[in-house]
């Protein structure tokens, strides 16, 4: 196809190459709002470039794609498919901030580039490898370089003002909440086990939520509570109770340089702690 020697640009192949090393090398190393920009810029200039290289007779399409995806990427309403995709350990990441928008003054720049510059002809095998490289440095904005770490003996105790009875509930709702996310989004599917109140991703093995028996578990003056990602012991009577969190499994970004413990523990008090505190359960189930 004669437009895919416009990959062969300087200008796009620049544009890539600013968003690998942006992505790999001076976010982890640099991290600031500079950095944290420059793949947006980047990226929205590569992207829909790209795509209309691949397909020209839908390049306004491709653009005003982007565009809308963009909008809706850096805004709050994909955070449930978020919180779904790294609850179940595919690290996903992104940073809710309106200076972001900024970005998207490239795309008209992008779009009189891809319509005026000139095509390169380049071997076939040099051309693939442009294709390739492209593909790779979009995936890659998705999963910031990092490590999956598991932080023991935390130890740490949030009270509630309701029963255990109540927050048994609240917990069972904001599993079945997470795992239709995650269901929802189309990326992956979890299956849940009947007879062990699992919900699980690949094998049963992989449990990603257990829902609680209360009738079976009341008796317990403490319960466990264990999956692939957290433990922790539930407790209480019937006007108060607490969850203690034991152990967390989380992904850490190789750029984040302060206390990797405190960021485990703040990724479970934004993605459990702060959604049981908002569940409503409903009168029937009380």
């Amino acid at each position: 196809m004669k437009t895919l020697s416009k990959l062969a640009n300087p200008v796009f192949i620049i544009a890539v190459l600013l968003l690998v090393v942006n992505d790999w090398y001076l976010k982890t190393t640099y991290g600031n709002a500079i950095t944290g920009k420059l793949s947006d810029f980047a990226g929205l200039f590569a992207l829909p470039f790209f795509l209309s290289a691949l397909s020209p007779s839908k390049t306004k399409w491709w653009y005003s794609l982007t565009l809308v995806l963009f909008v809706v990427w850096k805004s709050e309403l994909v955070q449930p498919v978020i919180n779904a995709l790294n609850h179940i350990g595919i690290p996903v990441n992104r940073t809710v901030d309106s200076t972001d928008y900024m970005a998207l003054l490239i795309l008209p720049f992008s779009y009189y580039a891809f319509e005026r510059l000139r095509e390169y002809a380049v071997r076939p095998v040099l051309r693939n490898s442009i294709i390739v490289l492209s593909g790779v440095s979009f995936i890659a904005t998705t999963r910031p370089p990092g490590d999956d770490m598991t932080f023991n003996n935390i130890n740490k105790v949030y009270h509630f003002d309701f029963s255990r009875h109540e927050l048994i509930k609240r917990i069972n709702a904001y599993q079945v909440d997470e795992v239709n996310d995650i269901n929802k989004s189309g990326y992956m599917r979890v299956d849940f086990n009947s007879n062990t109140g699992v919900f699980y991703y690949g094998k049963p093995g992989d449990t990603v939520a257990v829902i609680l028996d209360y009738e079976k578990l009341k008796k317990q003056d403490t319960i466990l509570y264990k999956t692939k990602y957290a433990t922790a012991t539930i407790s209480g009577n019937e006007t108060s109770s607490d969850i203690k969190l034991i152990s967390m499994a989380t992904f850490i970004r190789k750029s984040y340089h302060g206390d990797k413990q405190q960021e485990a523990i703040k990724t479970f008090e934004y993605m459990v702690i702060r959604q049981i505190k908002k569940q409503r359960v409903l009168p029937a189930d009380r």
